[in-house]
């Protein structure tokens, strides 16, 4: 493959799909192992926005001549969109195209200096599939490199092989009924409130309650919808969901004015100025006194600003915020210093068994000495038994959530007379 052919390929990024089908094509004729790699560099926008265009595209030439140079002549490179690349490995079998391939992304993640221009950190995911092994078809090896790399994406991975299609398939087809059955609650009014207390650790009386989200089934059974909400997310209307979750809430704030509400928002919500412009449009300084809104760890360190801007809105109503499932997604200690949040709420997997794992133990009890010292509030989720309740107690924990109390129920506990359930 000589370099002028590729570099002009690299130039055309419209529909390559001919050019990728007719080269997988010709390996698959003659009997050869080989591999199609789906390259995306996922901030290429933020990197135009702080370099400019002319930069930009001088930085992705400069990558594409050093992924030409690294597979050599067995392998073929095509530009396919402005921040993608498809790359054809021939005579590679599956260990080679998985080898090759996590090495690609640390070339391009370290990316230096070409030429006059300066370094740049580059983000990267990548997806592959090996043929024949996992595809006999062009077209479909196509689509498994796609679904390879979205898949990537939805795991927060820099890199994921295509494997086992009949898998793929039903976990796909799953999702699909699962994504139609939260769509169907929600247009047709089967989301409905369930209300879990939140205990003063000091008092053992109920200080506020959780808001969670429930499915009326078929039959009037009672479902968490927990395990729609990832499906919800990835199929884009958790928003929409996530509006109306917080309007039902407000309502019952609005009814009730003792009442002090807690609630769930969605990564992907936090970055929708809709949702963000509806919010303030229904809270009253009252009402946000008396709203905690629950925020989850993001993977992203380039949205903490996105996110730190919705919690100095919702704060300047009056609304406290939470950083709920603390110790199991990607926010450091160090990063948790940038984010003005009041509440930590501790994962629940550190405090199930606090009672049998010294690393449990040890966890909880550097985060409280951290947000004693960053006056945060904490609060210990999944609180099962006696014994897990006091050792929390005795290490300051300012508030407890779990079963042992209550489970979240659908009645309003509030409208009779509140007890003390220490």
């Amino acid at each position: 493959m000589s370099k002028k052919k590729s570099s002009d390929s690299l130039r055309c990024y419209g529909d390559v799909t001919p050019v990728l089908e007719k080269k997988i094509k010709s390996s698959l004729k003659s009997n050869r192992m080989g591999g199609l790699i789906y390259i995306s560099i996922d901030n290429l926008a933020m990197i135009i926005s702080s370099h400019g265009g002319d930069y930009t595209e001088g930085l992705i030439k400069g990558i594409s001549k050093k992924i030409e140079s690294f597979v050599g002549e067995s392998g073929c490179v095509i530009r396919s969109d402005r921040n993608k690349f498809s790359v054809i490995l021939s005579d590679s079998p599956p260990d080679v195209i998985n080898e090759k391939s996590n090495e690609m992304h640390k070339m391009i993640q370290h990316f230096g200096s070409f030429d006059s221009l300066e370094p740049i950190h580059i983000i990267t995911t990548i997806g592959s599939v090996d043929f024949p092994g996992n595809t006999q078809e062009a077209l479909d090896a196509i689509d498994k490199a796609y679904v390879a790399l979205s898949d990537a994406k939805k795991m927060y991975s820099h890199y994921c092989a295509y494997e086992n299609y009949k898998n793929h398939h039903v976990e796909a087809k799953n999702q699909m009924l699962l994504a139609n059955y939260i769509q169907d609650a929600f247009l047709n009014n089967k989301l409905r409130l369930a209300f879990q207390p939140i205990i003063n650790s000091k008092t053992g009386d109920i200080d506020y309650y959780e808001s969670l989200l429930r499915i009326v089934n078929e039959d009037n059974s009672i479902s968490s919808a927990g395990p729609f909400i990832p499906i919800a997310e990835r199929m884009g209307f958790i928003d929409e969901i996530d509006m109306m979750v917080f309007d039902l809430v407000v309502n019952e704030l609005e009814k009730y004015p003792n009442l002090k509400l807690s609630v769930n928002l969605s990564n992907v919500t936090m970055n929708s100025a809709s949702w963000l412009a509806n919010a303030q449009k229904m809270l009253t300084k009252d009402i946000a006194s008396r709203l905690i809104v629950e925020i989850t760890e993001t993977a992203e360190a380039s949205s903490m600003h996105i996110v730190a801007n919705v919690i100095s809105v919702l704060q300047s109503f009056g609304c406290k915020i939470a950083l709920d499932d603390f110790g199991t997604g990607y926010t450091s200690f160090s990063q948790l210093k940038s984010l003005p949040v009041d509440i930590i709420k501790i994962d629940g997997s550190f405090v199930k068994d606090i009672a049998i794992n010294p690393q449990s133990k040890f966890f909880v009890k550097t985060l409280m000495e951290f947000s004693k010292n960053f006056n945060l509030t904490s609060v210990a989720e999944f609180v099962e038994s006696k014994e897990t309740a006091d050792i929390l107690i005795e290490m300051g924990v300012d508030y407890l959530q779990g079963n042992y109390f209550s489970p979240a129920v659908s009645y309003r506990d509030w409208m009779g007379e509140e007890k003390n359930i220490s």
